[in-house]
């Protein structure tokens, strides 16, 4: 959610153009994947009908976000997808609601796998490490999320270390 982030030299650079909050209506957020970059818990979205996520909608030139067969996208190796048994995520068609406007949109979700992987691990690996929460707590305070739907990610996020 941070563009900071997203569009640092090592990512995008520069690339994401921001196009405002949206929101995925019946999915929740969890933290049930492991991150090898974060070094712990990192996010995923899955269906929740009572819930939503509240996320940063961003343009990205196609070229960064689907490869050509047989190859991985900027996105895909920034999220660590594509990479078949050992991908914690897969590239995933959505829509979300922006300004009152459906928009169909491409994300990453947490493969079974993944989750598998993540349960396999002790339980301090599966801890959220607060410089990763950092990163979220950056966009969503930037981005003006409600105070309640902040409180909610660290309620899902768990004692972080």
């Amino acid at each position: 959610m941070n563009p900071d982030r997203l569009n640092c030299e090592e990512r995008l650079d520069g690339a994401a153009e921001v196009l405002g909050v949206a929101r995925l209506q019946g999915w929740g957020v969890r933290f049930d994947l492991y991150g090898e970059v974060a070094h712990g818990g990192v996010t995923d979205v899955v269906p929740c009908r009572r819930e939503h996520v509240e996320g940063v909608l961003y343009r990205v030139p196609y070229r960064l976000v689907v490869a050509p067969r047989g190859e991985r996208s900027a996105m895909d190796i920034i999220e660590g997808a594509g990479l078949g048994k050992t991908s914690n995520y897969k590239r995933k068609r959505i829509w979300v609601v922006n300004e009152g406007k459906k928009i169909e949109t491409r994300t990453y979700l947490g493969t079974a796998s993944g989750r598998k992987r993540f349960l396999r691990k002790v339980t301090a690996d599966r801890r959220v490490r607060r410089a990763y929460f950092g990163h979220l707590l950056a966009g969503a305070r930037r981005f003006g999320f409600p105070r309640g739907y902040i409180a909610y990610l660290r309620r899902q996020a768990g004692p972080l270390c």
